[in-house]
C-alpha cells in the first residue's frame, strides 16, 4: 500500500517516510522497498487497512474537512492452484483512490495545501492525456509524465481489465466539479483494452 503525494512515492504500512523509486521491467511495473505482507485471514486485512489509513495524508480544506492530499494505491497479489491439474495462476488487482481535483477558488487552499493542490491536478491532467492516447491509438502513451499513470501503466497497457467508479456530489454548488467528474468518467469508458494474457505460471 502506497501514496503518491506531491508526486513522491511512500510507503503506508511502515513509519519511514523514505521516497520511494519505480522499476520497470519490460511490461512489469515495481516500486523498489515497497512492504509486502502476506494475509492469511480478514483480520489482517483490516489491521493493514487501517495503518494505511492512519499514515495517509489527510487535511482540512474549505470544501472538505478531511480532504485526501494524496493519490492512495493498494496492490493484492493472489496466486491459486487447480487441485486437479495442479496448473498455478498468479493474478494482481490493483485498488486505486485518487484524489479529487480542485478549483482553489472554492477549496481556498494556500502554502503547503495549493502545493498539494497543483500536484493533484497535474497528476489527474497526465491521467486525462493517457486515457485520450489509448482511445485515439496513439503510438506513444504518455505513462511516463507522471508517477500515478506510470504505477498504472500495467493496468491500462492492454494486459488487464480496468473498471472506473466516479464520485459526485448531489450539492448544486458543486455542478461544475460534478460535470468534470463525469466527464472524466464518460472519457474513461471509452477505452477498449483488449484481451487479458495468460496468468498461469510454468
Amino acid at each position: 500500500m502506497l501514496e503518491i503525494y506531491n508526486e513522491t512515492i511512500l510507503d503506508l504500512l511502515t513509519d519511514r517516510n523514505t521516497p520511494l523509486d519505480i522499476r520497470t521491467q519490460g511490461k512489469k511495473v515495481t516500486v523498489q522497498g515497497l512492504t509486502e505482507i502476506e494475509i492469511e485471514k480478514m483480520d489482517d486485512v483490516i489491521k493493514i487497512m487501517k495503518t494505511g489509513e492512519k499514515n495517509r495524508a489527510v487535511a482540512a480544506t474549505k470544501m472538505n474537512s478531511s480532504s485526501s492530499r494524496s493519490h492512495l494505491l493498494l496492490k493484492l497479489t493472489v496466486q491459486s492452484e487447480d487441485k486437479i491439474s495442479g496448473q498455478r495462476s498468479i493474478g494482481t488487482l490493483t485498488l486505486v483512490d485518487l484524489a479529487g481535483s480542485e478549483r482553489v477558488s472554492k477549496s481556498e487552499a494556500s502554502g503547503q495545501r495549493l502545493t498539494e493542490a497543483a500536484a493533484i491536478n497535474k497528476s489527474l491532467s497526465a491521467l486525462g492525456q493517457v486515457f485520450t492516447a489509448l482511445i485515439t491509438n496513439q503510438l506513444h502513451i504518455p505513462y511516463r509524465n507522471s508517477k500515478l499513470t506510470h504505477l498504472l501503466q500495467p493496468s491500462l497497457g492492454g494486459d488487464a481489465k480496468a473498471c472506473l467508479f466516479v464520485n459526485i456530489s448531489p450539492d448544486l454548488n458543486n455542478i461544475s466539479e460534478t460535470l468534470s467528474t463525469l466527464q472524466f468518467g464518460s472519457q474513461a469508458r471509452q477505452i477498449q483494452l483488449g484481451k487479458t494474457t495468460s496468468s498461469a505460471i510454468n
